[in-house]
């Protein structure tokens, strides 16, 4: 029998770090850099874009702002596709490979038809492709170089993994936008896709030292998994949430083509699905919900009920209205996964408004920075060492789009802050920190944060002369919101990862990233209903419409309102403790 042609599990004796890992720290900060590189001027060009096409630039700029937040809410929608199509068909190694060259050919589209909406749209599309479908398997790829033999080493390599992000980013945010400026967009798109070729380069060149955990169960069942997990996620999950959602927020119904088409995906989903179960019964999240609810229509969950010896627990999932008979069939742990996810979900809902008011630092706070004084004075100096003389015009002129590298800095700051003095104090003055208040916290504060850029909105509105405030302003809510990052984003991925069991965490995760596509969504919705819906809270110029010192205070209120539902919410959570 041939040897296998790469490793299909960790050395459980190797002690120092895996050969594969600096490949993909390499692939990692190539690809982040790229990635934010890229975002950090889509506002402004795609502004620059409609404004050739004869629109005004209050709408231009909304045009901009929605098309930038349905890109972000691709790219974390399609995580939940490309987890599939990794677990289930293709494996990691494979799913990375492959749509880093989508990822790749998204840039090129992007470097050479910059000038066209149209080229715009299929670039990016590409990206959220590419990028989304990676997202999940990146990560999970790194813990799978690791043994029982260097576990210990896993939490260091995380840690390098949230620097090289946050030195790609906050690099490539003061980077890119000067090069969009000075060079034009064909080169200020065209650097990041030349980062992400070589990220890819680099992820390729470590094939052969890589751990290539094989997909389960790969094949014919894993063909069928991945096809039906496409067509249900499309159906029930792409179309709502990209067409129809932002139909509705427009003032009207979708079509009855939209009506036949989520129809027929989400029937042909089921189908396939069906198909699956009957060739091999499967026990993951979509079969135990789809057995739970056939047994609650069909009676069979009463029934097991009913049958059950008095000496079950009470607590069993046997006795679950809706679990009962999935637990008998499948077991009690494979039953108790379906239900963390849905408790969890029911957290993550609340959490997408968050998504909503934190993203946007790539486009209405950058609509803001453009209206406001961008040079900044420093200190000045003159002096000759060696001949050569040194001096400084004593300021610098910032762009709209650079203002943002303030978070990846900040965020570095706030951490150690947070963990080695916030948390501690308070828990010292009788104030548990649960991971659940401290969400509740941060998504007040972000509230907080909006009622700031409102507040400086107004200032800007009501100023005499344009470009008169100054773009330093924007420092206290840049510091707010991310201090809100800190307690929401990184608190939430370890809530999500310590409440749901082991075999349902990449489940979990993809839902975490689906409240940050639905948080984008909302924004690009409320862009473009924002003609009818400010109105039922402000008085609207008929002439100017809403403007946005109204619209910052929209999401103001709709966070504040968020969190008080959250912390509702959070005060009956009970807390599981799941074991690795």
């Amino acid at each position: 029998m041939a040897e296998p042609k790469y490793l299909t599990a960790p050395d459980p004796n190797e002690t120092g770090w895996p050969k594969g890992v600096p490949y993909i720290i390499g692939n990692e900060g190539c690809e982040r850099f790229s990635f934010y590189g890229m975002k950090s001027i889509l506002q402004i060009h795609l502004t620059m874009l409609f404004v050739a096409t004869g629109l005004m630039q209050a709408t231009a700029e909304e045009h901009a702002q929605e098309m930038v937040h349905l890109f972000v809410a691709g790219v974390y929608a399609l995580p939940m596709i490309g987890a599939i199509i990794s677990d289930r068909l293709a494996g990691k190694y494979d799913t990375i490979i492959w749509l880093s060259l989508v990822y790749c050919l998204g840039h090129a589209v992007l470097a050479v038809a910059e000038n066209s909406i149209m080229g715009m749209t299929i670039g990016l599309t590409l990206i959220s492709i590419g990028s989304g479908g990676i997202k999940p398997c990146v990560s999970a790829h790194v813990g799978d170089q690791f043994g029982k033999g260097n576990w210990h080493l896993v939490e260091k390599v995380f840690q390098a993994f949230y620097f090289i992000i946050n030195f790609g980013s906050f690099f490539s945010t003061l980077l890119i936008p000067y090069l969009h400026a000075k060079f034009g967009a064909s080169v200020a798109f065209g650097l990041p896709g030349v980062l992400m070729f070589l990220a890819t380069v680099a992820f390729w060149m470590g094939r052969r030292v890589f751990v290539h955990v094989p997909a389960r169960p790969g094949g014919h069942l894993g063909l069928l998994d991945a096809f039906s997990s496409i067509f249900l996620f499309l159906g029930c999950i792409g179309l709502p949430l990209f067409v129809g959602l932002p139909q509705i927020f427009e003032g009207h119904m979708p079509g009855l083509g939209y009506w036949v088409l989520t129809g027929w995906l989400v029937l042909m989903g089921m189908w396939i699905f069906e198909e699956r179960r009957h060739i091999s019964q499967d026990d993951g999240f979509l079969s135990i919900m789809m057995d739970s609810i056939e047994s609650l229509i069909s009676g069979a969950s009463t029934r097991v009920r009913a049958a059950l010896a008095p000496d079950i627990p009470a607590d069993s999932l046997q006795r679950h209205w809706f679990f009962s008979a999935s637990a008998k069939k499948f077991g009690e742990d494979a039953a108790e996964g379906p239900r963390a996810v849905l408790r969890i979900i029911s957290i993550f809902f609340m959490v997408s408004v968050f998504w909503a008011l934190f993203d946007q630092h790539a486009s209405s706070w950058v609509r803001q920075a453009s209206r406001m004084n961008l040079r900044v004075g420093w200190l000045t100096y003159d002096f000759t060492v060696f001949k050569y003389h040194f001096t400084s015009p004593g300021y610098l002129d910032l762009l709209p789009s650079q203002i943002s590298a303030l978070n990846p800095l900040m965020v570095m700051a706030l951490i150690p802050f947070n963990n080695f003095v916030l948390y501690p104090v308070m828990g010292k003055l009788g104030f548990l920190m649960t991971p659940l208040r401290r969400m509740t916290i941060g998504m007040g504060i972000a509230g907080f944060a909006f009622a700031v850029v409102a507040i400086i909105q107004s200032w800007i509105d009501g100023s005499p002369k344009p470009n008169s405030v100054s773009v330093l302003w924007q420092i206290a809510p840049y510091l707010i919101m991310t201090q809100a990052e800190v307690m929401v984003s990184i608190t939430g991925l370890e809530f999500a990862y310590t409440q749901a069991p082991t075999r349902m965490k990449s489940t979990i995760m993809g839902f975490w990233l689906l409240s940050v596509s639905l948080g984008n969504v909302l924004v690009a919705a409320v862009t473009k209903a924002q003609s009818w819906l400010m109105k039922l809270f402000f008085v609207v110029d008929p002439k100017e419409g809403p403007t946005l010192t109204q619209f910052f205070w929209f999401f103001a209120g709709l966070m504040a309102c968020a969190a008080l539902l959250f912390g509702l919410r959070a005060a009956f959570y009970r807390y599981r403790d799941y074991t690795q």
